[in-house]
């Protein structure tokens, strides 16, 4: 692409060399650069891109972007405030401004993120929309998906932009195009979506978590609301719109920070979308949802009534792109839920089986709460916490997990912390909570084992609750990542105990 139209971009604060009339590509990866690329150096804590300059030279960079105070030898060097925001401007106009082009909705939050942006590209297919979906679990282009390939939730500046571009380079100019992000509140803090012109911003729920990335809850909270003071800016000339969710106490901080029209949904009156719970059973949910004064009614067979917080949010979306809600209610009971969400494993057992992605303590006490409305005989929880994430919700994940009958405390992606410990701090706090080890808990540091003597633990009519990974399909151990999925591991010791489906 011509580099004049790249570097406009973006403020540039020095140049040295001769810029190269064409840029081949963008990347801060320097073992992703070619003959021709930009290499922009990205300062960090633990890997300082500016290191990595003479390899991205020496495999063919043309020129690099650094920081305004460094002093780098290279043929060509652009000087910025911040690599981070160029990175963002520089690949948005590499890829010719793919957002201007689309409906980008963005979704933001603690926990629902990844089942919103299923169920919201679910609406938007149903009512002719081709739309592109980018999430924690998967890539999908209309009916289609694939495993995402990213290790973040919202991968880097340079990959959103491409993704973006692929999507409006696979539509056709009608019917109405769209791309749906599940946006984390890293990607914000990185500048990572900084230069995506959303049109639609949602707002799930929020609780602590990542506070050894943003240190305090406050910090936390600001970060995930700058997706709302994002729809404030950009060039489309079309209406855009907040979701948000009345019925978390955070609402009115994502209020505050939105200057566009606001859609709040929720359980509340006075909610412009407002749903109520008809009944819950094991095979789903019957609800009903009031939008404007009317009226509908209709079966999920997502279970549990945060997934109907779910749905209102993916309804007040289409709502605001002015969809047609009579026609999409009866399309409602025939959308799956997403792999590793409540996803129940049946090999002919004569308990219940269910994974769930639930790994924050809000999000596994909900989890659990929902599935104790369902009336199983006795709950198991299998739960552990990750490793290198913030330390002090290891005791309330636990405590979490307390409405269960007993609790298995495991491993969940290490990393390089020792598991064992995590386990400990996780059993002191039951035990604080007067839980007696054996009959109340039981540490089982290893993650198969754990499920194993969960499913030996179970009589009829009982439920296991597999949480914290999901879709998830290794565990990461120090410097290994091992092959690890909940759901075949749950399969395959169903079968070895004798049970076919």
């Amino acid at each position: 692409m011509n580099s004049a139209e790249i570097f406009n971009s973006t403020k540039i604060k020095g140049i040295t060399g001769s810029p190269p009339p064409e840029i081949k590509g963008i990347t801060q990866d320097s073992r992703k650069v070619e003959e021709g690329f930009l290499f922009v150096a990205i300062p960090g804590s633990q890997l300082d891109g500016a290191s990595f300059i003479p390899h991205a030279l020496e495999k063919g960079a043309y020129g690099v972007v650094v920081e305004k105070d460094l002093d780098v030898t290279a043929p060509f060097v652009i000087k910025v405030e911040s690599p981070r925001a160029a990175l963002a401007d520089l690949s948005s106009a590499f890829y010719g401004r793919p957002s201007e082009k689309l409906k980008v909705v963005g979704v933001t939050g603690t926990d629902g993120k990844t089942t919103t942006t299923h169920l919201i590209r679910h609406l938007l297919l149903e009512a002719g929309w081709q739309v592109g979906v980018l999430n924690t679990v998967y890539l999908g282009w209309n009916k289609s998906e694939e495993k995402s390939p990213f290790s973040n939730t919202t991968p880097g500046s340079t990959e959103v932009q491409s993704f973006l571009a692929d999507v409006v380079s696979r539509a056709i100019l009608e019917p109405p195009k769209a791309a749906v992000l599940e946006v984390s509140s890293h990607a914000i803090a990185l500048d990572r979506v900084r230069a995506v012109e959303f049109d639609a911003a949602v707002f799930t729920n929020l609780t602590p978590e990542h506070l050894e990335f943003h240190h305090t809850f406050e910090e936390y909270r600001e970060a995930k609301t700058q997706l709302f003071a994002q729809l404030g800016h950009g060039v489309k000339n079309t209406p855009k719109f907040g979701v948000i969710n009345a019925d978390d106490l955070n609402a009115g901080y994502f209020r505050s920070a939105c200057s566009v029209p606001i859609i709040d949904y929720g359980m509340a009156s006075d909610c412009r979308v407002r749903g109520e719970i008809v009944s819950i059973s094991p095979s789903g949910t019957e609800f009903k949802f009031i939008v404007d004064d009317e009226e509908y009614q209709t079966f999920t067979k997502l279970p549990g009534r945060f997934n109907i917080s779910n749905w209102l949010a993916g309804l007040s979306v289409a709502h605001g792109f002015g969809l047609d809600l009579d026609s999409l209610v009866s399309k409602i009971p025939y959308i799956e839920s997403v792999k590793g969400r409540m996803m129940e494993i049946q090999e002919g057992q004569p308990f219940r089986v269910i994974v769930d992605f639930a790994h924050t303590p809000g999000a596994l006490r909900t989890v659990v709460n929902n599935i104790k409305e369902q009336n199983p005989n006795r709950l198991a929880v299998i739960i552990g916490h990750a490793g290198g994430r913030d330390p002090n919700n290891r005791p309330e994940l636990a405590r979490a997990a307390e409405g269960g009958d007993f609790i298995f405390l495991t491993m969940d992606d290490p990393c390089d912390e020792d598991p064992i410990e995590i386990a400990k701090i996780m059993a002191d706090a039951l035990r604080a909570d007067g839980k007696r080890e054996s009959l109340d808990f039981r540490v089982v540091v290893d993650r198969k084992e754990a499920i194993r003597e969960a499913l030996f633990w179970a009589k009829p009519q009982d439920l296991v609750l597999i949480a914290g990974r999901g879709h998830e399909s290794y565990l990461p151990i120090g410097d290994i990542n091992l092959p690890f999925d909940d759901v075949l591991v749950a399969k395959e010791l169903l079968t070895g105990m004798g049970y076919s489906n």
